[in-house]
């Protein structure tokens, strides 16, 4: 539970220029905006830029207190104290920006109206529109992407958090439907304000007993990024994997490399805007029977080596 005394309205910032984010060159994983983004005291993970890349939206959690969306901005060469968007007012998380800057879409944990959730713990994908004087009040997505938990239904059952697209039609997401025994990846287009039937991505391991999580496309549409836990190719804990695509659909997912993977936990893969950055979040625990500190890494997109992944 964030508490955040001033509560202050997010402007969205759709300039078409773009930033670099280092006078250096990138090669190995830092830690992103340390000391201002990244402070080693509070968690922060799942980052979405604006159009631009100027706006800055990522979650963060201290000790005890409900996590929240924030906001920063990239002025003369530096990133902005964060401060609370406007809509974030329960427990939230993974903001994703449309390409065009007009939406935000966002997990809470907030209640859908006339629709308890009746399980142990629910969290559904809401959004928010631009408007001229900020972001409107939020509203929930269509039942089709939603399923409130029914009495009994315990998480991750009917859990959704992220959406994602690089187009703004063709969407993916991550949950465990209703009656299911997995967190599968889900495709789905959406249609003026509704959204087609999900569809599963099948296929990406050989066992699918392994959950996948935060999925997302490379911004060229190649390449498909998510994390998992213990799955195979990974280094151990919670890892991040590639799929590449193909004419009949996806490869097998790989690990993306020790480069980023670790011993560690490793979670949220994001992209800059312009596909030079790649973005994870990536746990310290200094005391393994407590939840460690996340802070949020990057690296430029070339050091990654994609490609080379998957000449074999």
């Amino acid at each position: 539970m964030l508490t955040i005394i001033v509560m202050t309205q997010c402007s969205p910032n759709i300039s078409s220029s773009k930033k670099d984010y280092s006078a250096k060159e990138i090669l190995k994983p830092e830690i992103f905006a340390e000391g201002i983004i990244s402070t080693k005291t509070e968690s922060v993970f799942d980052i979405a830029f604006s159009p631009n890349g100027k706006t800055a939206y990522f979650t963060m959690r201290k000790e005890n207190e409900k996590q929240k969306i924030m906001e920063t901005n990239f002025e003369n060469g530096s990133w902005t104290k964060p401060k609370v968007c406007s809509f974030s007012t329960d427990r939230d998380e993974t903001p994703f920006l449309t390409s065009n800057g007009n939406t935000l879409y966002f997990g809470s944990q907030r209640q859908i109206p006339n629709k308890p959730n009746q399980g142990n713990f629910d969290m559904n994908i809401w959004m928010v529109e631009k408007t001229k004087s900020g972001w409107s009040n939020p509203t929930p997505l269509p039942d089709i992407i939603n399923q409130v938990q029914e009495k009994n239904e315990e998480w991750p059952s009917s859990n959704a958090n992220f959406i994602f697209s690089n187009d703004d039609k063709n969407y993916i997401y991550t949950t465990m439907q209703r009656g299911s025994k997995s967190i599968e990846i889900y495709t789905t287009e959406k249609k003026n304000e509704t959204f087609s039937k999900p569809q599963k991505i099948s296929g990406l391991f050989e066992n699918e007993k392994f959950w996948k999580y935060s999925a997302i496309y490379s911004p060229d549409g190649n390449y498909l990024i998510f994390n998992s836990s213990d799955a195979p190719g990974g280094v151990g804990g919670e890892d991040i994997f590639i799929a590449k695509k193909t004419s009949t659909g996806w490869t097998k997912a790989l690990g993306l490399g020790t480069i980023v993977n670790t011993k560690a936990e490793e979670s949220s893969p994001r992209f800059s805007r312009d596909g030079k950055y790649f973005f994870f979040g990536r746990e310290n625990r200094i005391n393994p029977e407590k939840d460690g500190i996340w802070s949020i890494y990057f690296i430029e997109t070339k050091a990654l080596k994609l490609n080379e992944l998957f000449k074999n």
